[in-house]
């Protein structure tokens, strides 16, 4: 009979405790800590009364502030068990050390058993104390250890997922494409592959933004730099988006009006960053309507990429959360127009990452929406190669109204 799948679960705090239980040096470790623990309180006692009994100018004829250290260090280092048993040995020793060998008043002994038990007290709270905030350090520590290992579970656990579920949509998205371009087959007929291409490429968008996001949030995204011509990025950005752009009839005006257009990134980086930025306008911006690209230097140093629409628009008071992951311009939009609210997230981190800025601006809903990157330039490597010039305004071919 095979074993049932819950048969060899366990939690990972009892397989800890396991190992540890299985391991025959623990115990003796255990022991060694323990000693090192009271140990340190012993030392730290004896040294405070030596060093009190030796330097006699230390504090006035009370409870020398050597001990109260003692205490301190007992219970930084070893918690409260050690901490309270420096406080009793001190309190111990203090007698020896305070009280003279002559006859003394009953004034002053009650003066000096006041004293002791002053220092017991304010001890006792400080051994406390300290022994809590050591736990707290400790289950603190714990927690981020336990919350870091469930992140890289998550991150390997989305990779796999991930790879298993592309790995079968390749081979799907290559039959449809070619099987939308068969002249063979009646326009229906493609129209319906068509349908299918368009969803299974969506399909592999969303698994490449969480893919994306994972390696984002585990701090696994490697640029390779190089100098990169920002309006090259674009205009490939704007060849991949040429087919969305042409089926909704959208007119796209693109501008390069950049004197320095040379930046230091990744390009297939920063063409994602763009791709994505146009492709939500696209999304977002009804039939017939107007998308505006513009590449120019915004300041000294900087060159910015504005990317405008007259679509849908975004309210003002959620454009403060619309780069968080998950986050959608409104509630409605993941019905409306499918997606995850992660290409806005995974923009602001690739732009950051090559040292830039990406902002919103909406005037409200149904005045569209402009997105801007900001990235720092960078001068070419052939000092006598020529500035990019302003370069005339284009439209997309057979995008126009």
């Amino acid at each position: 009979m095979e074993d049932s799948p819950h048969r060899h679960r366990m939690p990972l705090e009892a397989r800890l405790t396991g190992s540890r239980a299985n391991d025959p040096a623990a115990p003796a470790r255990q022991v060694q800590l323990l000693i090192a623990r009271y140990g340190l309180a012993i030392v730290s006692v004896v040294a405070a009364m030596f060093l009190t009994r030796t330097l006699r100018g230390i504090g006035d004829s009370g409870i020398s502030p050597l001990f109260f250290a003692a205490v301190l260090l007992s219970a930084w280092y070893g918690g409260l068990g050690p901490g309270l048993a420096a406080t009793f040995l001190s309190s111990v020793a203090i007698p020896f050390l305070l009280l003279p060998e002559h006859d003394v008043s009953s004034a002053f002994v009650r003066d000096h058993i006041l004293r002791l038990i002053v220092f017991g007290v304010v001890s006792i709270i400080t051994s406390s104390l300290h022994g809590a905030l050591r736990r707290a350090a400790d289950e603190s520590k714990k927690a981020k250890d336990a919350a870091e290992a469930a992140s890289e579970a998550k991150s390997r656990f989305i990779a796999m997922v991930s790879h298993e579920l592309r790995t079968p949509l390749n081979p799907v998205l290559m039959l449809a494409q070619m099987l939308e371009s068969d002249a063979s087959l009646t326009p229906g007929l493609r129209d319906d592959i068509r349908t299918i291409r368009r969803n299974v490429d969506l399909e592999i968008r969303l698994i490449d933004d969480l893919v994306d996001l994972t390696r984002i949030s585990a701090g696994k995204m490697h640029l390779r730099e190089t100098t990169v011509d920002v309006n090259d990025t674009v205009k490939r950005a704007i060849e991949v988006c040429a087919a969305d752009v042409g089926e909704k009839q959208l007119e796209l005006i693109a501008e390069y009006q950049a004197a320095d257009s040379l930046v230091s990134g990744d390009p297939v980086r920063l063409q994602q960053v763009f791709w994505n930025l146009i492709r939500n306008a696209v999304k977002f911006t009804p039939e017939h309507g107007v998308i505006r690209i513009r590449a120019y230097n915004n300041v000294p140093g900087s060159i910015a990429v504005a990317i405008s629409d007259n679509g849908i628009g975004i309210d003002p008071q959620r454009l403060s959360i619309i780069f968080r992951a998950f986050e959608q311009g409104e509630p409605d939009i993941q019905i409306r127009f499918g997606g995850l609210g992660l290409g806005l997230a995974i923009c602001q981190a690739m732009v950051e990452a090559h040292h830039g800025v990406i902002a919103a601006a909406s005037a409200g809903k149904g005045h569209g929406a402009t997105f801007t990157v900001s990235l720092p330039v960078v001068k070419p490597k052939n000092a006598g190669a020529a500035n990019a010039a302003d370069r005339p305004q284009s439209r997309q071919p057979g995008s126009s109204r």
